[in-house]
């Protein structure tokens, strides 16, 4: 849900009692949205991230990092100027709004005190960061908005800075002085309404999904106008109205965040909402609205991962597929080369009857059976023997490019197939480390082959090295070794960085092994994998390496551990199953069914000069499985 004016106003409330006197040590700005200020305490530094994107508004603590762009934005410039190492006096909410402002004080070069105020409207697609000195002035925002984009308020430096018009509504203080006086919270203005319209448009900070919630605990019809509402129902919806109010008065909330079927995070809020498969409570509500934003966003970045590498495959398909077409363009026009044979043969044996200027000359093919006339242009520029001579170029020339476009189409299909297969891959991968895996593997694809490495003079680096520029012999040696550490500490990082296997355990307790990339499925295969372990792959078609571990002393793992390695083996093919709707004998909606080869690790060998997972087998077994995950 966004966030309202109510749950606002809390987090205002938390905000203040854990800011206060706190000093902002660092200011960075992801993007255009978010602000990330380093606070420095006693205890260490904490993260108070601000996001102003219509689609995570919020403010809070967080333990998410997140990269920053080489040149920050010029508005982070400015609040860098102003706020780095000010002090924070309070935070404040100007009363159930969707605004938290930041009262900072700071001392100029020359020890003067100063005051400002960075004002997080958080309103939609109005959300705005805005920068206010101690006179109310407007320093700059994050997000200009002028004259043509509202008539009512601008926000650009040197304005004062004015609140967003108010509505006149009584806040939930002034709502439990109404059902203290036995009414409802409702305005008088507001009776004839639906119950739901009738608390949005009465009471200040109340969000849709809250006010369906008193309506659904008081078990009224939220359609129902207050005015047709009968005494037991007014009751009722006075007590649901009076057990929240409280709770936001009195600070006795409970922050949650509410999950749906799949494990998703679907709301949060301080009341406690019905209809939710899962739930989970919250100290405060920052820590909710962190785990909350968080699983969302790392669903988007994952997901936009995933849209990117599957562009970056899907191009090099489209490529190489136009590739093979002209390749294959070419062998249609090496056929002919035979064609081109025998015109140059029959020009020399029936070169009597062409005449000078000649565009054509018809004689007999004598290679059919049975012997049919042929004509066969000529070049009327050329003799006989130079017409027969060019026929022969083109027959050699034909030839090769017969010869050659035959193997270019070869490594196109071996292409186009490892590509389709790391397509498939990245269209299953369902966490971040398949994702770094897959990306691995691409950058090693795509990277330039290395030159030979140069000879490095070993022995005195100050005698073999000569003079710099600078005068100093040893300067030009320095720079050499400090490339060269450079270089040692990144294959460390790369090293350490190293993802792992996908790794599961049958309900029966034998260890399964799956490759997370096409390079992991090759050395899962050939060098991780014992001769008699069972090697399990998706039938025909692009897919993961999934490998069983037999138990010493093992021919043949049990039934139940072959059914789960080889519905895994089918899960992580199932984007390719989908797409040559191969939907298998028994399938039915939401259980796809496919066919898994699998045989022993010994049977399984690698093409030479194939792409990283491209593998021939031979005495297979075959099992149709549904394509299930065992994680």
């Amino acid at each position: 849900m966004a966030l309202d004016g109510i749950t606002c106003e809390l987090l205002t409330r938390e905000l203040n009692t854990m800011l206060e006197g706190r000093r902002i040590d660092k200011i960075f700005m992801p993007d255009k949205f978010t602000l990330i200020l380093h606070l420095r305490t006693v205890n260490g530094v904490s993260k108070l991230l601000i996001s102003i994107n219509p689609g995570s508004q919020r403010a809070g603590f967080t333990e998410s990092n997140r990269s920053n762009p080489q040149m920050p934005p010029s508005f982070c410039m400015l609040l860098r100027k102003h706020l780095s190492g000010s002090k924070i006096v309070s935070v404040t909410n100007p009363g159930y709004e969707r605004i938290i402002e930041f009262h900072c004080t700071n001392t100029d070069e020359l020890k003067d005190n100063k005051e400002f105020t960075l004002t997080a409207e958080l309103m939609g697609r109005f959300a705005n960061l805005i920068l206010i000195n101690g006179s109310g002035k407007i320093l700059d925002s994050a997000i200009h908005v002028d004259y043509s984009v509202s008539r009512v308020r601008e926000i650009m430096p040197a304005r004062i800075y004015e609140y967003p018009p108010l509505q006149s509504k009584i806040t939930p203080d002034e709502a439990l002085e109404y059902i203290g006086n036995g009414k409802l919270p409702i305005l008088e203005e507001e009776m004839k309404r639906p119950a739901e319209k009738a608390l949005i448009n009465s009471i200040k900070g109340l969000s849709p999904l809250i006010s369906r919630q008193l309506c659904h605990k008081a078990d009224i019809d939220e359609r129902a106008p207050i005015t047709e509402l009968t005494d037991v129902e007014t009751s009722r919806l006075n007590k649901a109205c009076k057990d929240f109010f409280e709770q936001i008065t009195e600070n006795t909330y409970t922050p949650r965040v509410f999950y749906g079927p799949d494990g998703e995070p679907c709301e949060f809020s301080p009341m406690d909402l019905d209809g939710f498969d899962k739930k989970a409570g919250f100290k405060t509500i920052s820590e909710a609205l962190d785990v909350f934003y968080q699983a969302k966003e790392s669903g988007i970045d994952l997901e936009g991962r995933r849209n990117r590498l599957t562009q970056i495959v899907t191009t090099a398909i489209s490529r190489l597929t136009k590739k093979r077409e002209v390749h294959e363009k070419d062998l249609a026009e090496g056929s002919k080369a035979g064609m081109y044979k025998l015109y140059g043969d029959l020009i020399l044996t029936y070169k009597y009857l062409a005449k000078p200027q000649d565009t054509s000359l018809t004689a007999i093919n004598y290679e059919e059976d049975p012997p049919k006339e042929i004509t066969i242009p000529l070049d009327p520029s050329l003799g006989a023997s130079e017409n027969s001579q060019e026929y022969y170029k083109r027959f050699h020339k034909a030839k090769r490019k017969a010869e050659m476009a035959g193997e270019y189409i070869k490594e196109d299909d071996i292409g186009i197939e490892y590509l389709r297969s790391l397509k498939t891959a990245i269209e299953s991968a369902s966490c971040e480390e398949d994702l770094e895996a897959l990306e691995e593997e691409i950058r090693s694809d795509t990277a330039p082959a290395k030159k030979a490495d140069k000879k490095v003079n070993t022995g005195d680096p100050n005698r073999q090295v000569g003079i710099a520029k600078s005068g100093k012999a040893s300067s030009r040696a320095l720079r050499e070794a400090a490339k060269r550490a450079q270089a040692r500490n990144k294959k460390v990082s790369q090293k350490k960085k190293e993802v792992s296997f996908r790794r599961y355990v049958t309900s029966d307790g034998y260890e399964i092994l799956s490759g997370r990339n096409n390079i992991q499925n090759d050395r899962l295969t050939f060098q991780i994998a014992d001769k008699d372990d069972w090697w399990f792959h998706i039938k025909g078609l692009p897919g993961t390496h999934v490998i069983l571990k037999t138990h010493p002393g093992e021919d043949m793992p049990s039934d139940n551990a072959v059914i789960e390695a080889a519905e895994l083996a089918a899960y992580y093919s199932k984007s390719t199953v989908l797409e040559e709707h191969l939907e298998g004998k028994g399938s039915r909606p939401g259980f796809i069914k496919a066919e898994v080869d699998y045989c022993p690790v010994s049977h399984v060998k690698k093409i030479p000069g194939a792409k990283p997972g491209m593998v021939i087998y031979k005495e297979y077994y075959s099992i149709l499985v549904d394509c299930k995950d065992h994680a």
